[in-house]
Protein backbone atom coordinates (compact mmCIF):
# COMPACT_ATOMS: atom_id res chain seq x y z
CA UNK A 1 0.00 0.00 0.00
CA UNK A 2 2.45 2.45 0.92
CA UNK A 3 4.72 1.55 -2.16
CA UNK A 4 1.98 2.56 -4.75
CA UNK A 5 0.50 5.24 -3.12
CA UNK A 6 4.49 7.07 -3.52
CA UNK A 7 4.56 5.23 -6.81
CA UNK A 8 0.78 7.55 -7.76
CA UNK A 9 1.77 10.39 -5.83
CA UNK A 10 5.34 10.38 -7.47
CA UNK A 11 3.46 9.90 -11.22
CA UNK A 12 1.18 13.09 -10.28
CA UNK A 13 4.15 15.45 -8.97
CA UNK A 14 6.29 14.23 -11.17
CA UNK A 15 3.70 16.28 -14.04
CA UNK A 16 3.84 18.96 -12.27
CA UNK A 17 7.38 19.22 -11.32
CA UNK A 18 8.36 18.69 -14.93
CA UNK A 19 6.10 21.47 -16.05
CA UNK A 20 7.23 23.73 -13.31
CA UNK A 21 10.86 23.59 -14.14
CA UNK A 22 10.28 24.11 -18.04
CA UNK A 23 8.17 27.23 -16.73
CA UNK A 24 10.78 28.63 -15.03
CA UNK A 25 13.62 27.85 -17.70
CA UNK A 26 11.09 29.19 -19.69
CA UNK A 27 11.30 32.32 -17.65
CA UNK A 28 15.01 32.88 -17.18
CA UNK A 29 15.49 32.29 -20.81
CA UNK A 30 13.15 34.32 -22.90
CA UNK A 31 13.28 36.92 -19.91
CA UNK A 32 9.45 36.99 -18.88
CA UNK A 33 7.94 38.97 -16.62
CA UNK A 34 6.47 37.07 -13.83
CA UNK A 35 2.84 36.80 -13.31
CA UNK A 36 0.82 40.13 -12.62
CA UNK A 37 3.75 42.33 -13.88
CA UNK A 38 3.22 45.64 -15.88
CA UNK A 39 5.72 47.40 -18.23
CA UNK A 40 7.21 50.38 -16.61
CA UNK A 41 5.89 52.90 -19.58
CA UNK A 42 2.42 51.36 -18.98
CA UNK A 43 2.80 52.42 -15.00
CA UNK A 44 4.07 55.36 -16.43
CA UNK A 45 1.47 56.55 -18.59
CA UNK A 46 -0.84 55.57 -15.78
CA UNK A 47 0.76 57.55 -13.04
CA UNK A 48 1.45 60.56 -15.33
CA UNK A 49 -2.60 60.76 -15.84
CA UNK A 50 -3.26 60.03 -12.19
CA UNK A 51 -1.16 63.55 -11.28
CA UNK A 52 -2.84 65.86 -14.21
CA UNK A 53 -5.74 64.99 -12.38
CA UNK A 54 -4.72 65.26 -8.72
CA UNK A 55 -3.98 69.00 -7.10
CA UNK A 56 -1.06 68.34 -4.85
CA UNK A 57 1.30 65.76 -4.35
CA UNK A 58 -0.88 63.95 -1.17
CA UNK A 59 -4.11 64.06 -3.62
CA UNK A 60 -1.86 62.60 -6.28
CA UNK A 61 -0.33 60.22 -3.83
CA UNK A 62 -3.85 59.36 -2.05
CA UNK A 63 -5.41 58.68 -6.11
CA UNK A 64 -2.59 56.36 -6.93
CA UNK A 65 -2.94 54.40 -3.96
CA UNK A 66 -6.56 53.78 -4.28
CA UNK A 67 -6.07 53.08 -8.55
CA UNK A 68 -6.90 49.48 -9.14
CA UNK A 69 -4.94 50.01 -12.13
CA UNK A 70 -1.74 51.04 -10.35
CA UNK A 71 -2.39 48.87 -7.23
CA UNK A 72 0.77 46.59 -6.91
CA UNK A 73 2.75 47.82 -9.16
CA UNK A 74 3.96 51.27 -7.83
CA UNK A 75 4.58 52.55 -4.13
CA UNK A 76 5.32 55.75 -3.12
CA UNK A 77 9.03 56.18 -1.59
CA UNK A 78 10.68 58.94 0.36
CA UNK A 79 14.13 60.06 0.37
CA UNK A 80 17.08 58.03 -0.96
CA UNK A 81 14.98 55.73 -2.40
CA UNK A 82 14.23 58.36 -5.03
CA UNK A 83 17.56 57.98 -6.61
CA UNK A 84 17.27 54.61 -7.31
CA UNK A 85 15.77 52.77 -10.23
CA UNK A 86 12.21 52.36 -11.04
CA UNK A 87 11.62 56.65 -10.67
CA UNK A 88 8.05 57.13 -12.42
CA UNK A 89 7.36 60.78 -10.97
CA UNK A 90 8.42 63.23 -8.05
CA UNK A 91 5.92 63.84 -6.13
CA UNK A 92 8.02 66.67 -4.18
CA UNK A 93 11.87 66.86 -3.82
CA UNK A 94 11.87 64.07 -1.19
CA UNK A 95 9.03 62.08 -2.32
CA UNK A 96 8.22 60.21 -5.29
CA UNK A 97 6.85 57.21 -6.60
CA UNK A 98 8.80 54.21 -7.73
CA UNK A 99 7.52 51.17 -9.52
CA UNK A 100 7.68 47.32 -8.29
CA UNK A 101 11.40 46.00 -8.24
CA UNK A 102 12.70 46.38 -12.54
CA UNK A 103 12.63 42.73 -14.08
CA UNK A 104 16.27 42.92 -14.81
CA UNK A 105 16.73 43.03 -11.01
CA UNK A 106 14.35 39.90 -10.62
CA UNK A 107 16.21 36.65 -9.69
CA UNK A 108 14.54 33.31 -11.41
CA UNK A 109 13.57 32.55 -7.86
CA UNK A 110 12.07 35.40 -7.36
CA UNK A 111 9.93 35.03 -10.62
CA UNK A 112 8.88 32.12 -9.64
CA UNK A 113 7.63 32.89 -6.11
CA UNK A 114 3.99 33.80 -7.49
CA UNK A 115 2.92 30.03 -8.17
CA UNK A 116 4.64 28.74 -4.96
CA UNK A 117 1.38 29.04 -3.31
CA UNK A 118 -0.38 26.57 -5.99
CA UNK A 119 2.72 24.16 -6.27
CA UNK A 120 1.90 23.46 -2.40
CA UNK A 121 -1.44 23.00 -3.06
CA UNK A 122 -0.48 20.87 -5.93
CA UNK A 123 1.75 18.78 -3.48
CA UNK A 124 -0.89 18.54 -1.07
CA UNK A 125 -4.15 17.51 -3.27
CA UNK A 126 -1.38 15.06 -5.18
CA UNK A 127 -0.93 13.47 -2.28
CA UNK A 128 -4.18 13.20 -1.41
CA UNK A 129 -4.85 11.70 -4.76
CA UNK A 130 -2.26 8.99 -4.67
CA UNK A 131 -3.53 7.74 -1.06
CA UNK A 132 -7.34 7.39 -2.85
CA UNK A 133 -5.90 5.59 -5.88
CA UNK A 134 -3.47 3.53 -4.37
CA UNK A 135 -6.83 2.50 -1.62
CA UNK A 136 -8.74 2.11 -4.70
CA UNK A 137 -6.38 -0.12 -6.65
CA UNK A 138 -4.93 -2.06 -3.83
CA UNK A 139 -8.20 -3.22 -2.32
CA UNK A 140 -9.11 -5.53 -5.04
CA UNK A 141 -5.51 -6.45 -5.52
CA UNK A 142 -5.52 -7.78 -2.33
CA UNK A 143 -8.45 -9.56 -2.56
CA UNK A 144 -7.47 -10.96 -6.13
CA UNK A 145 -3.90 -12.11 -4.37
CA UNK A 146 -5.87 -13.59 -1.45
CA UNK A 147 -8.09 -15.52 -3.66
CA UNK A 148 -5.29 -16.92 -5.72
CA UNK A 149 -3.23 -18.05 -2.72
CA UNK A 150 -6.82 -19.84 -1.88
CA UNK A 151 -7.02 -21.25 -4.68
CA UNK A 152 -3.20 -22.64 -4.62
CA UNK A 153 -3.84 -24.22 -1.00
CA UNK A 154 -6.81 -26.58 -2.63
CA UNK A 155 -10.02 -23.83 -1.56
CA UNK A 156 -11.59 -24.26 -4.88
CA UNK A 157 -14.76 -22.87 -3.95
CA UNK A 158 -12.92 -19.43 -3.75
CA UNK A 159 -14.90 -16.89 -5.59
CA UNK A 160 -14.26 -12.68 -5.85
CA UNK A 161 -16.32 -11.50 -8.61
CA UNK A 162 -18.86 -10.25 -6.45
CA UNK A 163 -16.39 -8.61 -3.86
CA UNK A 164 -15.14 -6.56 -7.09
CA UNK A 165 -18.41 -5.97 -9.08
CA UNK A 166 -17.70 -2.27 -7.59
CA UNK A 167 -14.51 -1.68 -8.62
CA UNK A 168 -13.27 -0.01 -12.13
CA UNK A 169 -14.30 -2.30 -15.21
CA UNK A 170 -11.26 -3.72 -15.86
CA UNK A 171 -10.37 -5.12 -12.76
CA UNK A 172 -14.03 -6.49 -12.56
CA UNK A 173 -13.48 -8.33 -15.51
CA UNK A 174 -10.25 -9.96 -13.45
CA UNK A 175 -12.79 -11.11 -11.24
CA UNK A 176 -15.03 -12.46 -13.65
CA UNK A 177 -12.32 -14.32 -15.21
CA UNK A 178 -11.08 -15.62 -11.70
CA UNK A 179 -14.27 -16.94 -10.90
CA UNK A 180 -14.55 -18.50 -14.54
CA UNK A 181 -11.02 -20.03 -13.94
CA UNK A 182 -11.85 -21.54 -10.56
CA UNK A 183 -15.29 -23.06 -11.65
CA UNK A 184 -13.31 -24.55 -14.74
CA UNK A 185 -10.52 -26.03 -12.22
CA UNK A 186 -12.85 -27.35 -9.91
CA UNK A 187 -14.94 -29.33 -12.47
CA UNK A 188 -11.60 -30.20 -14.01
CA UNK A 189 -10.75 -31.68 -10.52
CA UNK A 190 -13.58 -32.96 -9.46
CA UNK A 191 -14.29 -34.83 -12.88
CA UNK A 192 -10.20 -36.21 -12.79
CA UNK A 193 -10.94 -37.51 -9.12
CA UNK A 194 -14.40 -39.10 -10.68
CA UNK A 195 -12.28 -40.57 -13.73
CA UNK A 196 -9.54 -42.15 -11.01
CA UNK A 197 -12.41 -43.54 -8.86
CA UNK A 198 -14.05 -45.06 -12.33
CA UNK A 199 -10.37 -46.11 -13.88
CA UNK A 200 -9.81 -47.93 -10.16
CA UNK A 201 -13.08 -49.77 -9.87
CA UNK A 202 -13.10 -50.88 -13.99
CA UNK A 203 -9.63 -52.23 -13.62
CA UNK A 204 -10.34 -54.13 -10.18
CA UNK A 205 -13.90 -56.38 -11.37
CA UNK A 206 -12.21 -57.81 -14.34
CA UNK A 207 -8.85 -58.36 -12.18
CA UNK A 208 -10.68 -59.33 -9.26
CA UNK A 209 -12.56 -62.24 -11.97
CA UNK A 210 -9.03 -63.14 -13.06
CA UNK A 211 -7.85 -63.80 -9.73
CA UNK A 212 -10.81 -66.08 -8.52
CA UNK A 213 -10.26 -67.56 -12.26
CA UNK A 214 -6.91 -68.26 -11.18
CA UNK A 215 -7.25 -69.31 -7.95
CA UNK A 216 -10.13 -71.82 -9.73
CA UNK A 217 -7.43 -73.52 -12.04
CA UNK A 218 -4.88 -73.66 -9.18
CA UNK A 219 -7.33 -76.43 -7.72
CA UNK A 220 -9.09 -77.40 -10.97
CA UNK A 221 -6.63 -77.45 -13.68
CA UNK A 222 -8.91 -79.03 -15.88
CA UNK A 223 -11.38 -76.45 -15.92
CA UNK A 224 -8.95 -74.24 -18.42
CA UNK A 225 -10.28 -74.46 -21.45
CA UNK A 226 -14.05 -73.32 -20.39
CA UNK A 227 -12.49 -70.31 -18.93
CA UNK A 228 -9.97 -69.00 -21.04
CA UNK A 229 -13.04 -66.95 -22.95
CA UNK A 230 -13.65 -65.48 -19.89
CA UNK A 231 -10.25 -64.24 -19.17
CA UNK A 232 -9.54 -63.37 -22.17
CA UNK A 233 -12.67 -61.11 -22.31
CA UNK A 234 -11.63 -59.74 -18.90
CA UNK A 235 -7.75 -59.15 -20.29
CA UNK A 236 -9.39 -57.35 -23.50
CA UNK A 237 -11.46 -54.82 -21.13
CA UNK A 238 -8.35 -54.14 -19.19
CA UNK A 239 -6.73 -53.41 -22.23
CA UNK A 240 -9.31 -51.48 -23.98
CA UNK A 241 -9.20 -49.11 -21.18
CA UNK A 242 -5.33 -48.80 -20.79
CA UNK A 243 -5.30 -47.98 -24.56
CA UNK A 244 -8.26 -45.43 -24.49
CA UNK A 245 -6.43 -43.84 -21.79
CA UNK A 246 -3.03 -43.56 -23.82
CA UNK A 247 -4.84 -42.40 -26.41
CA UNK A 248 -6.59 -39.53 -25.33
CA UNK A 249 -3.26 -38.40 -23.12
CA UNK A 250 -1.64 -38.56 -26.46
CA UNK A 251 -4.04 -36.37 -27.86
CA UNK A 252 -4.20 -33.44 -25.43
CA UNK A 253 -0.16 -33.56 -25.74
CA UNK A 254 -0.66 -33.13 -29.00
CA UNK A 255 1.31 -35.67 -30.43
CA UNK A 256 -1.50 -38.13 -31.55
CA UNK A 257 -0.32 -36.73 -35.25
CA UNK A 258 2.18 -39.87 -36.09
CA UNK A 259 -0.40 -41.28 -38.97
CA UNK A 260 -0.96 -39.74 -42.49
CA UNK A 261 -3.68 -38.12 -43.95
CA UNK A 262 -4.61 -40.60 -47.00
CA UNK A 263 -7.39 -40.92 -49.76
CA UNK A 264 -9.95 -43.52 -47.99
CA UNK A 265 -13.58 -44.65 -48.56
CA UNK A 266 -15.57 -43.13 -45.51
CA UNK A 267 -18.07 -46.53 -46.20
CA UNK A 268 -14.97 -48.79 -45.80
CA UNK A 269 -15.18 -47.65 -42.32
CA UNK A 270 -18.49 -47.52 -41.67
CA UNK A 271 -19.32 -51.10 -43.12
CA UNK A 272 -17.23 -52.99 -40.69
CA UNK A 273 -18.10 -51.25 -37.34
CA UNK A 274 -21.92 -51.33 -38.45
CA UNK A 275 -21.63 -55.23 -38.42
CA UNK A 276 -19.74 -55.48 -35.68
CA UNK A 277 -22.24 -53.14 -33.60
CA UNK A 278 -24.91 -55.01 -35.34
CA UNK A 279 -23.64 -58.56 -34.18
CA UNK A 280 -22.82 -57.14 -30.44
CA UNK A 281 -26.31 -55.84 -30.36
CA UNK A 282 -28.27 -59.17 -31.06
CA UNK A 283 -28.14 -60.53 -27.87
CA UNK A 284 -30.45 -57.61 -26.61
CA UNK A 285 -32.38 -57.83 -30.05
CA UNK A 286 -30.84 -54.24 -31.11
CA UNK A 287 -31.05 -53.28 -35.01
CA UNK A 288 -28.79 -50.73 -36.68
CA UNK A 289 -30.14 -48.63 -39.64
CA UNK A 290 -27.74 -46.79 -42.34
CA UNK A 291 -29.21 -44.29 -44.99
CA UNK A 292 -26.98 -42.47 -46.97
CA UNK A 293 -24.74 -42.94 -49.92
CA UNK A 294 -22.65 -46.12 -50.37
CA UNK A 295 -19.32 -44.59 -51.08
CA UNK A 296 -18.02 -41.40 -50.29
CA UNK A 297 -14.03 -40.25 -50.92
CA UNK A 298 -12.68 -38.27 -48.84
CA UNK A 299 -9.25 -37.32 -47.38
CA UNK A 300 -8.66 -38.68 -43.76
CA UNK A 301 -6.58 -40.74 -41.04
CA UNK A 302 -8.58 -43.59 -41.39
CA UNK A 303 -7.52 -45.48 -38.12
CA UNK A 304 -8.12 -42.22 -35.92
CA UNK A 305 -11.83 -41.78 -37.61
CA UNK A 306 -12.49 -45.92 -36.94
CA UNK A 307 -12.52 -45.07 -33.72
CA UNK A 308 -13.89 -42.22 -33.34
CA UNK A 309 -16.96 -43.30 -35.45
CA UNK A 310 -16.85 -46.70 -33.15
CA UNK A 311 -16.74 -44.81 -29.89
CA UNK A 312 -19.82 -42.83 -30.81
CA UNK A 313 -21.93 -46.28 -32.13
CA UNK A 314 -20.60 -48.13 -29.31
CA UNK A 315 -21.62 -45.11 -26.88
CA UNK A 316 -25.67 -45.56 -28.81
CA UNK A 317 -25.40 -49.06 -28.64
CA UNK A 318 -24.38 -49.22 -25.08
CA UNK A 319 -27.34 -47.15 -24.02
CA UNK A 320 -29.81 -47.95 -26.11
CA UNK A 321 -32.90 -50.36 -24.72
CA UNK A 322 -33.65 -53.51 -25.67
CA UNK A 323 -35.18 -53.84 -28.83
CA UNK A 324 -34.26 -50.58 -30.17
CA UNK A 325 -32.87 -49.12 -33.45
CA UNK A 326 -29.76 -47.02 -33.35
CA UNK A 327 -30.27 -45.19 -36.49
CA UNK A 328 -27.27 -43.87 -38.93
CA UNK A 329 -27.33 -40.87 -41.05
CA UNK A 330 -24.60 -39.98 -43.31
CA UNK A 331 -25.61 -36.57 -45.85
CA UNK A 332 -23.32 -35.23 -48.27
CA UNK A 333 -22.85 -31.37 -48.56
CA UNK A 334 -21.31 -29.32 -51.19
CA UNK A 335 -17.87 -29.68 -49.25
CA UNK A 336 -18.78 -31.35 -46.19
CA UNK A 337 -20.33 -35.04 -44.95
CA UNK A 338 -23.00 -34.90 -41.97
CA UNK A 339 -22.99 -38.09 -39.96
CA UNK A 340 -25.92 -38.52 -37.20
CA UNK A 341 -25.85 -41.49 -34.79
CA UNK A 342 -29.47 -41.58 -33.16
CA UNK A 343 -29.97 -43.74 -30.31
CA UNK A 344 -33.47 -44.58 -28.02
CA UNK A 345 -31.66 -44.41 -24.77
CA UNK A 346 -31.85 -42.05 -21.95
CA UNK A 347 -30.24 -39.19 -23.37
CA UNK A 348 -27.90 -36.80 -21.30
CA UNK A 349 -29.15 -34.33 -18.61
CA UNK A 350 -29.55 -30.78 -19.95
CA UNK A 351 -26.50 -29.28 -17.98
CA UNK A 352 -24.48 -31.96 -19.40
CA UNK A 353 -24.94 -32.05 -23.10
CA UNK A 354 -22.35 -29.46 -23.88
CA UNK A 355 -19.82 -31.15 -21.76
CA UNK A 356 -19.95 -34.59 -22.90
CA UNK A 357 -17.61 -34.74 -25.25
CA UNK A 358 -14.60 -32.99 -22.97
CA UNK A 359 -11.92 -35.18 -21.30
CA UNK A 360 -12.50 -36.37 -17.60
CA UNK A 361 -16.60 -34.95 -17.54
CA UNK A 362 -19.21 -37.45 -18.18
CA UNK A 363 -22.85 -37.75 -17.07
CA UNK A 364 -23.69 -38.99 -13.92
CA UNK A 365 -26.56 -41.25 -15.03
CA UNK A 366 -23.86 -42.96 -17.30
CA UNK A 367 -21.59 -45.93 -16.41
CA UNK A 368 -18.33 -45.89 -17.42
CA UNK A 369 -14.94 -43.43 -16.96
CA UNK A 370 -16.48 -41.04 -20.47
CA UNK A 371 -13.41 -41.11 -22.46
CA UNK A 372 -14.84 -42.65 -25.58
CA UNK A 373 -16.38 -39.53 -26.46
CA UNK A 374 -13.75 -36.89 -25.72
CA UNK A 375 -11.60 -39.23 -27.79
CA UNK A 376 -14.00 -39.12 -30.44
CA UNK A 377 -14.32 -34.90 -30.22
CA UNK A 378 -10.87 -34.55 -30.75
CA UNK A 379 -10.12 -36.57 -33.67
CA UNK A 380 -13.65 -35.11 -35.39
CA UNK A 381 -11.75 -31.33 -34.24
CA UNK A 382 -8.51 -32.86 -35.50
CA UNK A 383 -9.91 -33.53 -39.11
CA UNK A 384 -11.05 -29.95 -39.36
CA UNK A 385 -14.81 -30.96 -38.42
CA UNK A 386 -17.09 -30.35 -35.15
CA UNK A 387 -19.03 -32.45 -33.44
CA UNK A 388 -22.30 -31.83 -31.66
CA UNK A 389 -25.26 -33.69 -29.28
CA UNK A 390 -29.09 -32.61 -28.57
CA UNK A 391 -31.60 -35.16 -26.75
CA UNK A 392 -34.10 -36.89 -29.13
CA UNK A 393 -37.67 -36.00 -29.34
CA UNK A 394 -39.11 -39.16 -26.97
CA UNK A 395 -36.05 -40.15 -25.50
CA UNK A 396 -32.40 -40.61 -26.84
CA UNK A 397 -29.28 -38.80 -28.05
CA UNK A 398 -28.29 -37.67 -31.41
CA UNK A 399 -24.65 -36.95 -31.98
CA UNK A 400 -23.86 -35.50 -35.10
CA UNK A 401 -19.92 -35.26 -36.49
CA UNK A 402 -19.66 -32.85 -39.74
CA UNK A 403 -16.34 -33.79 -41.56
CA UNK A 404 -14.94 -31.93 -43.94
CA UNK A 405 -14.75 -33.17 -47.65
CA UNK A 406 -11.75 -31.08 -48.68
CA UNK A 407 -7.99 -32.26 -49.27
CA UNK A 408 -6.57 -29.52 -46.74
CA UNK A 409 -4.21 -30.97 -43.66
CA UNK A 410 -5.69 -31.91 -40.42
CA UNK A 411 -6.39 -28.96 -38.09
CA UNK A 412 -3.58 -28.51 -35.57
CA UNK A 413 -5.14 -27.91 -32.61
CA UNK A 414 -6.53 -30.64 -30.13
CA UNK A 415 -9.39 -29.58 -27.65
Amino acid sequence: MRQMVLRFFWYIWGAIIGTSLLLLVLTVRLDLPPPGHVPIETVRQLVQATANIGSNSTDIATTIAESPALNGHVIVANGAACDGPGLVLHLTDTRCILTRPPLAQLGGLERFLPILTPLTIGILVSLICALLLARRFVRPIRRIGAGLTALSQGDLDRRIGQDLHRSEPEIADVGRAFDTAAEKLQELTESRSRLFHDISHEIRSPLARLQAQTALLRRNPARLPAMLDRMDGDIGRIDQLVDEVLTLARMERGTAQTTQRVEIDLLDILDPIIRDAEFEGQARGIRLEYSGPHNLPMAADPELLHRAIENIIRNALRYAPEGATVELRLVTHRSSAELTISDRGPGVAPDQITSIFHAFVRDESRDGIGLGLAIAANVIRLHGGTITARNRDGGGLTVTCVLPLSHGGFDEGIV
